[in-house]
């Protein structure tokens, strides 16, 4: 299956399920009170999918990425530190003996090999700073979602506060659509991204 598949097909279902989500939420036979319920309810799903399809759409980058046969030495700058940060970080604490021995062999061993990078962590709380520092480690850019960091901070906070079974009233449903609205615009934006960034130099034709 193809990147492009791949995302497609992880848009359709989560996409699914939040269109079914606004059909009840615009039913005519739910009272006022299920409507709130609902609407909480809602908010939760729109933050699973943010995160859930943010995560899925960086492993995904990531994997095609390590799968490419692209060598380490060639990946831009904040991904080959991503790849290499274990090693780095060992490479500090060694006695000087090893280290320099590490360093002279560090090219072989590392540089000229395929990297292998560590699970996305989305830290549990999607903010909007992880996700732009993960953009970033991946060579992409975050101005969509610097464009609505307002936004997807209340998305988290409110989220947190619903999890934790706070009296965290969701106002209306224009309220909630606008921040599906932006969440869509989000992670539309990062699926571009990736699909893009895969068919280029060091990962895709002409690498």
């Amino acid at each position: 299956m193809s990147v492009l598949d791949s995302l497609t097909r992880d848009l359709d279902w989560r996409e699914t399920e939040i269109a079914s989500m606004r059909l009840l939420l615009l039913s005519d036979s739910v009272s006022v009170t299920q409507n709130t319920v609902l609407l909480r309810a809602a908010w939760a799903l729109l933050y699973a999918h943010y995160e859930g399809f943010s995560k899925n759409a960086l492993t995904t980058f990531f994997d095609a990425a390590q799968g490419s046969g692209v060598r380490c030495s060639a990946l831009p700058s904040p991904t080959k530190i991503h790849a290499l940060g274990d090693a780095l970080r060992r490479l500090r604490h060694l006695p000087n003996p090893d280290f320099l021995e590490n360093i002279e062999s560090f090219s072989s061993s590392l540089l000229d090999n395929t990297p292998e990078f560590p699970e996305v962590d989305t830290k549990s709380n999607l903010w909007p700073n992880v996700l732009v520092e993960l953009m970033e480690i991946a060579d992409l850019s975050p101005a969509k979602v610097q464009e609505h960091q307002v936004k997807l901070t209340t998305l988290v906070a409110r989220r947190n506060g619903i999890a934790h079974g706070e009296n965290n009233m969701i106002p209306e449903f224009a309220y909630y659509k606008s921040y599906e609205d932006v969440v869509y615009e989000v992670i539309y934006d990062l699926a571009y991204q990736v699909e893009e960034k895969l068919q280029h130099v060091p990962y895709g034709p002409g690498s």
